[in-house]
């Protein structure tokens, strides 16, 4: 329950058996407000339960089949243990998913024909969120992060040293002795001054290259493993001479630009999250910007979309490569999640009833299911005045 990454959005938006529960809670930090995040959680789900009935979607015992599932979560008290952040609930005839996230987001219950993920798309999307790789030959850590501090992350995928991910391979360079060395095969002297010559540790930084691109090409598979290619900046601290290394093979595209160039073994994390932090705000408002000149790049040649009505369509067909949203923006209408058709019935407000829909929430999984990407941007940021700006393939 502790991690929630693309490969699970991507689970999320693939769920289409209405109706679909969604359900975020902000937590508070400290034991003592724990039964007070529980007290709002039964409330939630006498939120769902109203909402299931006035959808008219199921019938009684089925709304009872798809709520009962979550009543036990109500009271298992290590699950409400005051860490703060939030956690997050969706409930369908087919799933049941619970995530503990270390971002806050606004109480909110919604249910409709799939699962409300705009505030998941945002929480993947930096700074909200970011991780500091300590790469060392020596050891490997990953930590989660946030405005408020850094979490580390315990991952099979990724090998926590040079000998956990090469291993045979590892010690075998490490112990073997080239003939021309001290001693032969079998320990007998093989010449007076004659020199041992170990590969692994004691040697030159050259000697060592090809054996620490192994090393780190199985560190990078595992992070494209775990994190995927949505994931926030990815902060990398190691020596100068370990980043070029890194860098030349990585395959991890949310790399941040710039990292901490020193060993950081004997940090606290307050210190790492301190040096950090402004880092990966850097490369937050680079992805930004980036999205921004090849919004004005595909302006000119006419392979962009402001108009909602159109945008739909192009989304369903799997013509959007990124979607621009307008953060905070809220507009309810229809959508044909085959055709793409829109139909917008209110520019703000609630819920309007019948079978609207979060246009933008909506259109924003049709182009992510089309392995498109999306993007969250500031009102004041926003390059069109519609909510979305498409960019197309």
């Amino acid at each position: 329950m502790d991690f929630f990454g693309p490969a699970d959005l991507d689970e999320l938006l693939r769920v289409s058996s209405a109706p679909a529960i969604s359900i975020y809670l902000p937590t508070n930090r400290g034991r003592s407000t724990a039964d007070l995040d529980r007290l709002r959680f039964r409330s939630a789900l006498e939120r769902a339960r109203d909402l299931l009935d006035e959808s008219n979607a199921e019938e009684g015992a089925d709304r009872d089949d798809l709520l009962s599932p979550l009543v036990p979560f109500a009271h298992e008290r290590d699950r409400w243990n005051g860490g703060g952040g939030g956690l997050a609930f969706f409930r369908s005839a087919e799933m049941l998913r619970q995530y503990r996230l270390p971002a806050e987001f606004p109480e909110l219950v919604v249910v409709g024909p799939t699962f409300h993920t705009r505030p998941l798309v945002r929480f993947l999307q930096a700074p909200d969120r970011y991780w500091v790789l300590d790469l060392s030959q020596g050891r490997v850590r990953l930590w989660r992060g946030d405005a408020s501090g850094l979490h580390p992350v315990d991952s099979d995928s990724v090998p926590e040293s040079l000998e956990q991910a090469l291993g045979y391979e590892y010690s075998r360079d490490y112990e073997v002795v080239h003939r021309g060395s001290g001693q032969d095969a079998q320990g007998g002297q093989q010449g007076r001054g004659a020199m041992g010559v170990f590969h692994g540790h004691g040697v030159g930084t050259d000697d060592r290259e090809p054996e620490l691109r192994r090393f780190f090409k199985v560190v990078d598979e595992g992070l494209v493993s775990l994190l995927g290619s949505e994931s926030g900046p990815i902060v990398l601290a190691a020596v100068a001479e370990h980043h070029s290394l890194y860098r030349a093979g990585s395959r991890l595209n949310s790399l941040a630009p710039a990292g901490i160039e020193a060993s950081v073994r004997d940090w606290t994390l307050e210190r790492l999250h301190k040096e950090a932090w402004p880092l990966a705000i850097q490369a937050a408002d680079a992805q930004i910007d980036r999205a921004l000149a090849l919004w004005e790049a595909s302006y000119g040649p006419g392979k962009t979309e402001a108009d909602l009505g159109n945008t739909g369509p192009l989304a369903a067909a799997g013509r959007v490569r990124l979607l621009l949203i307008e953060q905070g923006r809220r507009l309810w209408g229809t959508l044909d999640r085959d055709t793409g058709k829109v139909r917008v019935l209110r520019d703000g407000g609630d819920d309007p009833g019948a079978d609207a829909v979060e246009l933008l929430d909506e259109i924003a999984e049709l182009v992510l299911l089309h392995r498109g990407h999306a993007l969250i941007l500031p009102s004041e940021r926003m390059p069109t005045a519609s909510g979305t700006a498409a960019i197309l393939r």
